[in-house]
């Protein structure tokens, strides 16, 4: 799970700049930085024990890799800084926030009522902080700040934890602009893609985020995911081929959990009898998202002389997916296993990513839902 929060900047939280720290009445112009509130950092929140780990360490901080991203579309601007007990609160602060060289006014559009997208990486305390800056007053930030104003609409508000689908759903209501920070850092079908080594994903975030990139933590994380989505998918189709649905299957074999390195999932005896392979292609998110086959499946489905299908799991969740399927795709993949053939000697393609449509799925949507445990 995630650690994300929405964080709405009051007037102590834009002392953290120094452009802002400046022009701060004398009686308030103690820095202070960002307060973190204490429901959302501990307790039930992102980090337990958090005040109570603190409390020993030096200063009773920790260091963090602070990265901001905006206002607008402004790239990532990395720094060290800390979050600490300071008094009875927590903050994240440390340094003064200077304007980059090459961006001299970045921080001072922002004014108090804006919002900071946050995501807190680490375990038992923080390790890492990444913050999405949204104004007011940069036209490209206007319909996310918006949509936040009405996720913290009181002037009290200060911070809430968000979930991935909230945010989600604010970034579909408030399309931002298309190369808006917001997009690529928190899309989740954009880094399960990265996972899979898409490499249009790849190289749209590195166009994107050129200053950021994806440390190689990030990366294994996305991988870690993206397996951990297949592994969920074949649970799910695994549970629809044992339910009464009319699937017309008499009896299967899990293949793969078998032998981990078979060309498809599982094995089908039909009810006249009839021998299939399936394989299992899943995905969090849509069921546009691209799907992925290793040109071993291809030489499977096209030389075995066992029908092969593929059974496309979407909107995959812990607990359901949504399917549709595509019966016997050989002949859509010998075009493309004659185009491979025109590959050079001594040059090896080991996978495609295919647009879904690019197969003749079946329209019918079926839900899959696991069982409750009683």
């Amino acid at each position: 799970m995630r650690k994300l929060a929405l964080k709405k900047l009051k007037s102590s939280d834009l002392s953290f700049f120094k452009t802002h720290f400046n022009h701060t009445p004398a009686p308030q112009s103690k820095q202070k930085g960002f307060n973190l509130d204490t429901r959302v950092m501990q307790g039930d929140g992102f980090f337990p024990a958090l005040k109570a780990l603190l409390e020993p360490m030096p200063k009773k901080a920790v260091h963090v890799d602070l990265v901001f991203f905006g206002p607008g579309l402004a790239p990532a601007h990395s720094l060290a800084r800390k979050v600490k007990i300071d008094a009875k609160n927590l903050r994240l602060n440390g340094e003064f926030v200077h304007d980059p060289d090459d961006e001299p006014d970045r921080y001072s559009q922002l004014i108090e009522g804006d919002f900071a997208v946050m995501e807190f990486g680490g375990d038992a305390v923080p390790d890492s902080v990444k913050v999405v800056l949204v104004t007011a007053k940069n036209v490209k930030d206007t319909n996310l700040h918006k949509v936040f104003s009405k996720m913290l609409p009181s002037s009290d508000d200060s911070m809430a934890a968000l979930s991935e689908e909230a945010l989600q759903a604010a970034i579909e209501e408030a399309q931002p602009h298309a190369q808006h920070p917001i997009r690529n850092w928190l899309a989740p079908v954009l880094l399960e893609e990265i996972g899979s080594g898409d490499s249009e994903a790849i190289a749209r975030v590195n166009k994107l985020l050129p200053r950021q990139g994806f440390s190689p933590e990030a990366f294994k994380a996305t991988k870690d995911a993206a397996s951990r989505n297949g592994q969920l998918g074949e649970e799910l189709l695994k549970q629809y081929l044992e339910s009464s649905a009319p699937h017309g299957v008499t009896s299967h074999e899990w293949t793969s959990q078998i032998n981990a390195i078979s060309p498809y999932d599982f094995s089908l005896t039909m009810a006249a009898g009839e021998l299939r392979h399936a394989d299992a292609k899943s995905t969090s998110g849509p069921f546009s998202t691209r799907l992925y086959l290793s040109t071993a499946e291809i030489r499977h489905a096209l030389g075995s002389g066992v029908p092969y299908d593929i059974y496309r799991l979407y909107n995959v969740t812990e607990e359901s997916a949504e399917m549709r399927v595509a019966r016997d795709v050989k002949a859509r993949l010998q075009v493309v296993m004659d185009s491979l053939a025109k590959v050079p000697a001594g040059v090896n393609v080991d996978s495609l990513s295919f647009e879904p449509d690019y197969f003749a799925f079946e329209p019918v949507e079926i839900q899959i839902v696991l069982p409750m445990d009683e």
